[in-house]
């Protein structure tokens, strides 16, 4: 009985690691995320590259970004493209999950706006997070269209 509940609490305990490590690298990632936000609205465009790991797959644009200099340019094109008038994003959701121990994927969805807070648009982007040598970075992106009830999946 003593070995019973001794097994019963090494795996109660391997188990809470886990959750707590998954739980870690969620928050990691959101934060991540915010701050590559951030980076976005400011048109840091260097610094959003920084929170790619390369080659990332564009997908949706039919593009993927060997360098990172290639996804400087992508985001300068983006951006030169973007809703008239836009001053800033919010985010309005987000949802991490684990797909495996180095995979994540971040499901978020944002709201975009002028100077006078007027509303331009309302999008949804899937991103993929890897672990790599330098810590989480993204290596997948994909709007979705917000307006259907797009899960938040990996295809």
């Amino acid at each position: 009985m003593k070995k019973l509940i001794m097994i019963c609490c090494v795996f109660s305990a391997v188990s809470c690691t886990v959750n707590n490590e998954d739980d870690l690298n969620k928050f990691e990632i959101q934060k991540l995320y915010r701050l590559y936000v951030n980076d976005f609205i400011a048109n840091d465009f260097e610094s959003i590259a920084s929170y790619f790991d390369t080659p990332v797959e564009l997908k949706s644009f039919n593009d993927i970004a060997e360098t990172n200099e290639d996804v400087i340019r992508f985001f300068k094109d983006f951006k030169a493209n973007i809703q008239e008038g836009y001053a800033y994003s919010v985010i309005d959701y987000i949802s991490v999950t684990n797909i495996n121990d180095d995979t994540y994927l971040l499901c978020a969805d944002y709201s975009r706006f002028d100077n006078n807070d007027k509303l331009l648009f309302e999008g949804r982007t899937h991103y993929v997070y890897i672990n790599t040598s330098d810590g989480w970075k993204i290596n997948s992106l994909e709007p979705k269209d917000r307006s259907t009830d797009v899960p938040c999946v990996l295809k």
